[in-house]
């Protein structure tokens, strides 16, 4: 529940996307450039491949689509383009994050509800490439977005001078974001 509640920004990002562009926020492996028939792990968002353990499982085999993979808790590199095994707690799904990954997410908590003041986000990059963002958000209570009541924001990571950076882009529309103060987590080593 507190790891729901973490991602609430992501989510309701590729929820806005899904009402806007017909992008479904849960949907196929074969949908994932790259992705294979495979029926027992989904793409969550743009970034995220969740491959969920079944009752008394400690592992599995994941099929990690084309590019670079890394595991969502640590940063490692997981993979790329090949079937792994992947262990996790109890308290844990194993989770994955394409090359390139951004994923906004806000502080745990017991409530799915979205914090109605300023709220930081910790937004967490993967892998070594460049990638964006577009955050979305809007009063999450009643349906002014259709008026275009809302703001989108873009989350960027550049290359400057051979090191990544994380960039907040201005935010667009007639909405005041919740979002104000943003804490980057680079989670993958540079080596």
């Amino acid at each position: 529940l507190k790891m729901r509640t973490r991602l609430v920004p992501y989510l309701y990002t590729s929820m806005a996307d899904y009402q806007r562009y017909g992008i479904p926020p849960i949907r196929h492996m074969l949908l994932e450039e790259g992705g294979a028939e495979v029926s027992d792990q989904y793409m969550f968002g743009p970034h995220i491949l969740v491959a969920p353990l079944v009752a008394g499982q400690t592992s599995r085999s994941v099929v990690l689509p084309k590019g670079k993979w890394f595991d969502f808790y640590t940063g490692k590199l997981a993979g790329e383009a090949a079937t792994v095994t992947a262990s996790a707690p109890l308290d844990q799904i194993p989770l994955f994050v394409k090359d390139g990954g951004i994923v906004p997410l806000m502080a745990a908590g017991n409530s799915v509800r979205l914090a109605s003041g300023p709220a930081p986000l910790e937004v967490r990059h993967y892998g070594t490439r460049e990638g964006s963002y577009p955050l979305y958000d809007d009063d999450g209570e009643t349906f002014d977005y259709e008026k275009g009541v809302c703001s989108r924001q873009e989350l960027r990571v550049v290359r400057t001078n051979g090191k990544l950076k994380g960039e907040v882009g201005p935010a667009g529309g007639s909405w005041k974001s919740r979002y104000s103060e943003f804490n980057w987590r680079f989670m993958t080593a540079v080596e």
